[in-house]
């Protein structure tokens, strides 16, 4: 009984954490400190503010600055506290030695939370800048405030019409990620949304003084809007709470986890970039292991996974079979995939004989697995051999590979036919596949291919298909995607 009643509340208690954190994504207003209506490109103030107008913020946008003004027709406060309205949220990009009384004047105007974006505090060998971190977390932890950072981008998150970035695509996604660099959150953003992958909360968290990667662990975990959770991890100051926290998060959703700072000088640089404390790789992979949290080796990588874990169902084995032309390429791709653990099992005879009735001989072609069509032919024909393999009992998932360069004998007008028919084909077909499905684009040799290329990516992307760039990174992402979910 005592057992059953502390599992419980524990978990009762992480649901909570997670509700009491849904105010930082969805502010009604935000006041930015730091904004000068003099025009300046170092101006970060102004940035955000530029940024959020952009981007969309349906709430209240407040400037802040003590040399008072105007900016675009509004008026620039000397204070938070003589902001007629109520404020949700600040956005601090003032010096870092002017924070101690900005963190007052919020406590007296009832905010909930403050950004800090500029540096200067825990993360540099400085004895003054770590204890005025201490100084703004103890000040802000008496007035109720939560701090973000400090020296971080912060949030974005479209259903909020949060971004540090005006630019930045709206729609509203299933992935999160947790980043303790804001290069990295803005790389990830960058590569994940050119290929469809779409998010519904990064945060940037720098020093991680106040809320940490296992508070935003925690929330994530219990968010109904995040169904994919990614991380860029440097390091913890916590190392058994984050465990526990990546233990409960793994058993909800995924959870992919970037860990860097492996070597020496990658720990050493760690530490000078966020304070964290980056721990020994062996002791790192054990952690991820045991708590079942899939490894990525890179931001792109991390970008294969989700995109498997976003557009592919989940798998009921792990046989693939990859239909492709190119009787090298498929060499490549056999030795790809099984080197990742996914198994290509061997045509049976009524699929082999079903791809000689198709197309009445097997000379150029190789009717094994991979399917190797040396050609199109028609891209019905194709679309027919995806139906088949689809209906099979003999595979779990089917992969298609697109080799630009393998159409030698066709000029480029015809293949951009050839390739825009084929691809229209497959994403209407999407719709009546049945197993898990990701197509391969790769080897472009011209900007004219790589045109078309870019263009086939959009379109599959659009129609819900994971679409990866090489045959390597294919196998690695749908491998990891796989093991999650076959044990």
């Amino acid at each position: 009984m005592s057992c059953s009643y502390t599992l419980h509340d524990e978990r009762m208690s992480v649901m909570q954490r997670a509700k009491n954190l849904d105010f930082l994504f969805y502010p009604k207003s935000i006041a930015i400190a730091g904004v000068s209506d003099k025009a300046n490109k170092f101006n970060f103030g102004l940035r955000f503010l530029e940024a959020l107008t952009r981007f969309g913020f349906p709430g209240q946008l407040y400037s802040v600055n003590p040399a008072g003004g105007e900016i675009n027709g509004s008026v620039i406060y000397k204070s938070v506290k003589d902001i007629p309205g109520p404020v949700d949220f600040i956005i601090s990009a003032i010096p870092a030695p002017y924070t101690p009384q900005l963190v007052e004047d919020a406590a007296a105007k009832g905010v909930r939370a403050i950004h800090f974006f500029t540096s200067g505090f825990g993360e540099i060998e400085n004895a003054e800048g770590k204890r005025l971190q201490k100084d703004i977390i103890a000040r802000a932890g008496k007035g109720g405030i939560r701090v973000i950072g400090p020296n971080c981008l912060g949030l974005y998150c479209p259903a909020g019409g949060l971004s540090f970035n005006g630019d930045y695509d709206k729609t509203a996604g299933s992935v999160a990620m947790i980043s303790q660099s804001g290069g990295n959150a803005a790389h990830l953003i960058h590569d994940g949304t050119s290929r469809g992958l779409y998010f519904s909360k990064v945060i940037s968290m720098g020093n991680g003084a106040d809320l940490n990667e296992v508070d935003y662990l925690e929330y994530l975990a219990g968010d109904d809007e995040t169904k994919v959770i990614t991380a860029y991890i440097e390091g913890t100051r916590d190392g058994a709470r984050f465990f526990q926290a990546l233990r409960r998060a793994s058993a909800a959703k995924p959870v992919i986890i970037l860990k860097v700072g492996t070597s020496g000088p990658g720990a050493d640089a760690a530490v000078s970039h966020t304070t964290a404390l980056a721990g020994k790789d062996h002791i790192w992979e054990g952690v991820l292991s045991q708590a079942k949290a899939i490894r990525a080796g890179s931001i792109e990588e991390m970008v294969d996974i989700a995109l498997a874990f976003q557009y592919m169902q989940a798998p009921a084995g792990k046989r693939i079979v990859i239909v492709g032309i190119g009787g090298g390429a498929s060499v490549l791709l056999a030795d790809a995939f099984s080197h990742q653990g996914l198994e290509l099992p061997k045509l049976s005879d009524d699929l082999r004989g079903y791809l000689m009735k198709i197309f009445s001989s097997e000379a150029g072609r190789i009717f094994k697995n991979p399917i190797d069509l040396n050609h199109f032919e028609t891209p019905e024909k194709f679309f027919s051999i995806l139906g088949k393999l689809d209906l099979s009992d003999e595979t779990d998932m089917l992969a298609i590979h697109v080799a630009f360069d393998h159409f030698g004998l066709v000029s480029n007008q015809e293949k951009e036919f050839l390739v825009d028919t084929f691809i229209d084909l497959i994403c209407q077909g999407k719709k009546y596949l049945t197993k898990p499905m990701a197509v391969i684009l790769h080897s472009f040799s011209s900007a004219g291919m790589n045109a078309l290329a870019r263009r086939a990516a959009i379109k599959l992307a659009e129609a819900g298909i994971a679409v990866f760039p090489s045959v390597s990174r294919a196998a690695l992402a749908i491998s990891k995607f796989a093991r999650h979910h076959v044990k």
